[in-house]
């Protein structure tokens, strides 16, 4: 598409001019006065360049740029003057009213390169308006699909097993305080450090997320605090580090029960005076930062076998706050269940559901690996899964639970004594021919399942 111009000069001949000379590199457009100019601009939002003569009457030039400038301020502007013109020009392109002039009376090839430049500019100007509105929009997305996952409204459970657990969120994200969050891996410590993140003064701010356990102590120490060109091999430059680049925001530790002594040492100084030294460097950093660790370990037996400084784990533990296992809301559980299916089925193109049996075998099992074991099975069955999901998708049977050891309330060494029992070894022939259908096996067993549930317990099987 042609760029559009419009062309406004009180003398006609000088329109039908322009207009015969450009008309096959521009989409032309003409006005006869300011005023018709103006409205002319109004219905042309894509208008490119606008070229005024100066001397025009009811309206000069100038006085008709400042008007479009108002209505239309991407669009360039040139105006078309005599030398006499001088100051009044000088003043317009000092207010930035006026892009560029050319002297009367114009030359097609002078005043077609001016013109070629001004939409050059404009077109570039629009192309970074157009990235900045994308940009807007994904941030705004963005910034609904963080509120959606991280909004204490939105997790699931926070009106469930998770609901003491929010209300203490909801009151620590209003503090600046140090949080201590404290769960088994998978639970979700990380989503509730964002939610408090979220809920809190700070939102706007950046939320940074270290993983503790996964860098040496070396590498932790100029990630968290940053180093300084040459402070070691291979620093070929300075680098900020998280807590710098948590300025103004939170920063969470998670598996904080791994820092080394050495960055101990260093993270008990920033929490008591908020400062700090990079790696190799003698300036010494300010920061404002809210950190919020998380850790699956006993804290306190670190503490006690000198893993762990005592005068850090104060520091850190300010607000504790404890995330339930998912063995103990078990009533949440179909809730994530639908949740993840939901998210997979989107994701895969596919409409799946999910049997009752197989909904039951979900709900009887403890997840040792908590939410994120069950997004992981879900996620597995989904994807190989055809119409409505069956036990057998899951790959989960009771007696794998107890092979495992890991899994259904398996409370001490003793329970691989007792399957070994009679009674036991029958329970666990029924499952097994039943595929870990609990109500089959009953069947099978001439049993009742309220009584196969029973046994299931008194063995260890399933949590009392």
């Amino acid at each position: 598409m042609k760029p559009i111009v419009l062309y406004v000069d009180d003398d006609k001949a000088n329109l039908e001019t322009f207009n015969r000379v450009f008309k096959f590199d521009y989409d032309v457009r003409t006005a006869s006065s300011g005023a018709e100019g103006l409205d002319v601009i109004r219905v042309t939002p894509e208008l490119a360049l606008i070229i005024t003569d100066q001397r025009m009457p009811q309206m000069t030039g100038i006085e008709f740029l400042k008007g479009a400038m108002r209505l239309n301020p991407h669009a360039q502007r040139i105006i078309l003057t005599a030398f006499t013109d001088t100051e009044a020009l000088l003043k317009a392109i000092q207010e930035g009213h006026v892009y560029d002039y050319v002297v009367k009376p114009w030359e097609p090839k002078e005043l077609k390169s001016a013109c070629d430049k001004a939409i050059a500019i404009y077109n570039g100007r629009i192309e970074k308006v157009k990235q900045l509105m994308v940009a807007e929009s994904k941030a705004a997305t963005l910034a609904e699909e963080v509120k959606s996952q991280y909004n204490y409204d939105g997790i699931i459970g926070a009106d469930g097993g998770l609901a003491d657990t929010m209300e203490q969120v909801r009151k620590a994200s209003k503090a600046n305080a140090t949080i201590l969050i404290r769960g088994e891996t998978g639970t979700g410590k990380e989503l509730i450090a964002r939610a408090i993140h979220f809920l809190s003064p700070r939102r706007d701010g950046p939320f940074v997320a270290v993983h503790c356990a996964a860098l040496s102590s070396g590498v932790l120490e100029s990630e968290l605090f940053g180093h300084e060109k040459g402070s070691f091999t291979g620093a070929m430059s300075g680098k900020k580090g998280r807590f710098e680049l948590a300025d103004g925001g939170t920063l969470f530790l998670d598996e904080v029960g791994d820092l080394p002594e050495s960055v101990q040492i260093k993270m008990l100084r920033v929490l008591q005076e908020r400062s700090f030294e990079r790696v190799g460097g003698v300036e010494t950093k300010k920061v404002d930062v809210r950190l919020i660790a998380a850790t699956h370990q006993p804290m306190e037996e670190l503490v006690q076998a000198s893993k762990f400084r005592q005068d850090l784990f104060y520091r850190l533990n300010v607000v504790p706050i404890v995330l339930p296992p998912l063995r103990e809301r078990r009533k949440d559980i179909p809730k994530l269940i639908f949740h993840f299916l939901a998210k997979y089925n989107h994701e895969l193109g596919k409409q799946l559901g999910i049997s009752k049996e197989a909904e039951a075998i979900l709900m009887e099992y403890d997840w040792p690996g908590n939410v994120r074991e069950l997004q992981n099975v879900v996620e597995r069955a989904a994807i190989f899964g055809e119409e409505e999901l069956v036990q057998e998708d899951f790959n989960l049977t009771p007696i794998e639970f107890v092979q495992r050891e890991t899994a259904i309330g398996l409370k001490n060494q003793n329970v691989l004594e007792s399957i070994k029992s009679g009674e036991a070894r029958k329970i666990a022939n029924a499952l097994r021919e039943a595929k870990g259908n609990i109500s089959e096996a009953a069947r099978i067993l001439g049993a009742a399942r309220s009584t196969l549930m029973y046994r299931l317990k008194k063995f260890g099987v399933l949590a009392k």
